[in-house]
C-alpha cells in the first residue's frame, strides 16, 4: 500500500507542475515589480473570496467524515484557517484583508466585488469536490492547493517588500503561510496515503482532483491577468 501512495505523489507532483503558477504572467510581474499598486489592489480584492471561502470547504469535508483522525486533522486545520489556535484570533481571510488595505481597497468594496467567471468556477469546484468528492479526492484538492503555497508566499512577500515598501501587516499573510502551510501540506500527504492504503481505487479520483484544482488555480489567474491587461488598455497612452 505504501507504493500506491508513493506512485500517487509522484504523478501528483508531476500533475500540479503542468500549472507552475509561479511561472503564470502575473506572478512573474509581481516578482519583477511590473505590477502596479492598483493590479495589486485588483488581485486582491479578487482572491480575498477564494481565501474566505476556503475555511467552509474544510468544513464541507469534516461535516461527512466519520470519527477518527482524519476529521479531527480536518478539524485542525479548519481552526487555523479561522484563527481559533492564534495568539491574536485573527482568520486568514482578515490577514488577506490587511493585504487588500493596505493596497487601497475597502473592506466593502472587496466584500461586494463581482468576481471573473474564473475566480467562481475555482471556488465551485473546491466546493463541490468537499462535499461530493471522495475524501481522497477532497484531501488531495487540498494538497495540491497548500503545498504550492509556502514558495509562492515567499515570493510575494519579497516582492511586495521591494518593490512596493509594503509594511508586517501587508505581508502578514504571506509571512505566515510561508511556514503554516508546510504544515498543512504534510498533514494532506499522511492522511492520502491512509486513505488510499485503505481504499486504493480512489487514486484515480485523486489524482484527477489534483490537476482540476492545479488547472482552476492557474485558470483563476488567468482571469486576474485579462483583467489588468484590460485595465492597462484603458489608460491613456504617454506623449
Amino acid at each position: 500500500m505504501e507504493t500506491i501512495a508513493s506512485e500517487f505523489f509522484i504523478q501528483a507532483e508531476e500533475r500540479i507542475e503542468r500549472y507552475n503558477l509561479l511561472q503564470h504572467p502575473f506572478y512573474s510581474a509581481w516578482t519583477a515589480g511590473e505590477l502596479t499598486r492598483e493590479d495589486l489592489r485588483e488581485y486582491a480584492a479578487e482572491y480575498w473570496h477564494h481565501v474566505s471561502a476556503f475555511p467552509s470547504h474544510l468544513s464541507a469535508l469534516h461535516s461527512r467524515l466519520g470519527d477518527g483522525t482524519t476529521r479531527r486533522m480536518v478539524a485542525t486545520n479548519l481552526a487555523d484557517e479561522e484563527g481559533v489556535s492564534s495568539s491574536d484570533g485573527r482568520a486568514h481571510s482578515d490577514l488577506w484583508m490587511d493585504f487588500a488595505k493596505a493596497m487601497g481597497a475597502s473592506e466593502a468594496d472587496v466584500k461586494a466585488r463581482v468576481l471573473q467567471p474564473e475566480t467562481q468556477r475555482l471556488i465551485s469546484s473546491f466546493e463541490r469536490i468537499a462535499r461530493e468528492g471522495s475524501p481522497a479526492a477532497a484531501l488531495a484538492t487540498f494538497y495540491a492547493y497548500e503545498s504550492r503555497v509556502p514558495a509562492i508566499a515567499r515570493e510575494k512577500a519579497s516582492g511586495l517588500k521591494e518593490h512596493y515598501a509594503a509594511d508586517a501587516a501587508a505581508t502578514r499573510y504571506f509571512t505566515l503561510h510561508q511556514t503554516a502551510d508546510v504544515l498543512h501540506a504534510d498533514v494532506w500527504r499522511a492522511l492520502i496515503a491512509s486513505e488510499l492504503a485503505a481504499a486504493p481505487e480512489s487514486a484515480r479520483e485523486a489524482l484527477d482532483a489534483v490537476e482540476q484544482t492545479a488547472a482552476a488555480l492557474w485558470s483563476a489567474l488567468d482571469g486576474v491577468e485579462r483583467n489588468r491587461q484590460a485595465h492597462k488598455c484603458l489608460l491613456p497612452a504617454n506623449v
